[in-house]
């Protein structure tokens, strides 16, 4: 990966910029083990997912990872915070060679450094929801009593869980692209999904990627695919269920739960881009908390 130590070491920092490939894994990992995210989006694996839709680069700038996107419709180009011990001082230096852009998904504690500008920004639409995982499993209390009854009808059907294994790449990706049949609004957005659902299944054993697959008899009925975020959390990047059997979305999240109870304490599901009814459904679940983000304008 190409490596810029100072802003005078190139006219652009677009020189340095790369596409996102299998072989700059170890340098993530190296970066995240000692800067962990908090983030959904901020993992490797999520990342080169994506990487085709859109078009994410990557280089090292001043002892930092540094991470680009830019979908056909946006205006200027967008950046993820700076990963490394002072994204702060990144931040507030213009980037060379460019003269508007966005910092995108900036984390609260990260915020508050840059508060000064009045560029800073509340982006509600994609702060990540996080839930408290023993709380998808037990489903206690009357705030669960829907969801438990929901999990329960499913559960009547006798489904078998089991891991998620690079096999069942065909039969999840049958799923996916069933559930992209039936969508008719937000269409383009569902078809980005789909997309990056292929890339992580058909790259499912050279990423550290997981989940679980639900069946009923031998018909794979439900999955989730998720990864471990940092110490505490663990992130869901996909989930889908068929419709036809009440209560199967339930039943995959509960699953899942169950799953990575061992490894985390929370879940991190991600965000509802604005979409009221995707909001209401992750309302539903009764999250512990919001990981807020923020963005920012530069403009020279």
């Amino acid at each position: 990966m190409r490596t810029c130590m100072r802003c005078g070491a190139m006219k652009c920092i677009l020189d340095a910029m790369q596409p996102i490939s299998m072989s700059q894994r170890t340098i993530f990992d190296r970066y995240f083990a000692e800067f962990p995210p908090k983030c959904c989006e901020m993992t490797f694996a999520n990342i080169f997912c994506w990487a085709d839709v859109k078009h994410h680069q990557v280089c090292v700038y001043r002892d930092h990872l540094l991470v680009s996107y830019r979908r056909e419709s946006d205006s200027e180009l967008r950046f993820f915070p700076p990963i490394g011990e002072h994204p702060e001082e990144i931040m507030r230096d213009p980037l060379p060679g460019l003269r508007t852009y966005r910092w995108e998904r900036i984390p609260c504690p990260l915020s508050h450094g840059l508060s000064q500008s009045a560029s800073v920004v509340f982006d509600r639409d994609n702060s990540d929801y996080y839930y408290n995982l023993d709380e998808l499993i037990t489903l206690k209390g009357k705030k669960f009593e829907g969801k438990r009854n929901l999990v329960r009808r499913f559960a009547s059907l006798s489904p078998t869980v089991r891991t998620l294994q690079a096999r069942d790449a065909t039969n999840c990706i049958e799923l996916q692209e069933r559930w992209l049949s039936e969508q008719e609004a937000g269409r383009d957005s569902a078809a980005e999904e789909t997309f990056a659902v292929k890339v992580a299944l058909q790259h499912f054993d050279l990423l550290p990627i997981k989940g679980v697959v639900v069946e009923i008899g031998e018909k794979l009925v439900g999955f989730a695919i998720g990864e471990r975020l940092n110490s505490s959390m663990f992130v869901e990047h996909h989930e889908k269920a068929e419709r036809e059997f009440k209560g199967a979305y339930e039943y995959v999240l509960h699953a899942l739960a169950r799953e990575i109870a061992a490894e985390a304490t929370f879940l991190n599901r991600g965000q509802d881009l604005g979409i009221p009814g995707l909001r209401q459904a992750k309302l539903s679940w009764r999250p512990a908390g919001v990981v807020e983000k923020f963005s920012l304008m530069v403009a020279s």
